[in-house]
């Protein structure tokens, strides 16, 4: 498989690591429970995605992901919150677009991309959470095909349902403005 991998910054240094995936099996099957995106993976295929994914946890106003910030890899939430926030151009202040609780991901977009992340992420409160990096799952893929091919599946109908949201959200803010 010949993917370009992007240098990206390690979570590592700015989280606090509770440990393996694996050995959080039972968490991060909870989390999955509140979202649609591994409703489709048995135990087995949960076990084997533990397998490639690392727990850190941070506290309450620590960044998780910084706006701008290079890097490649996903989070999903196990416990806490996380507050979106969004710098609007020419405006000194973010802004909050969203609230993210257990089961949600978040930094999708550069997992699959490793292009510059789109929004800030603060832990609203202490969260625990989960990271995929692109090289894990480069390396799942590579593995497990059919298990690393439904996630991206999966990765792909998150970030499609998402764009609809967003365009259904600016025509409705063109068509307010008389823009549209």
């Amino acid at each position: 498989m010949s993917i370009t991998h992007v240098v990206a910054t390690n979570p590592v240094s700015d989280y606090e690591l509770v440990g393996a995936g694996i050995d959080h099996l039972s968490e991060i099957h909870d989390a999955l429970l509140y979202t649609q995106l591994f409703r489709q993976m048995d135990t087995v295929s949960l076990e084997i995605l533990a397998e490639y994914l690392t727990v850190y946890k941070v506290a309450a106003g620590r960044p998780l992901l910084k706006e701008g910030e290079t890097s490649d890899f996903s989070i999903l939430l196990l416990s806490g919150s996380v507050e979106v926030l969004k710098k609007p151009p020419r405006q000194n202040a973010p802004r909050l677009i969203a609230t993210v609780t257990r089961g949600k991901l978040i930094g999708e977009m550069s997992l699959v991309d490793g292009e510059p992340r789109f929004a800030s992420c603060i832990a609203g409160s202490e969260a625990t959470f989960a990271v995929l990096s692109r090289a894990d799952m480069l390396r799942l893929l590579d593995e497990h095909p059919k298990l690393g091919s439904l996630l991206l599946m999966q990765l792909i109908s998150l970030l499609s349902q998402r764009l609809r949201q967003t365009s259904r959200k600016l025509v409705g803010l063109m068509a307010s403005t008389g823009k549209g």
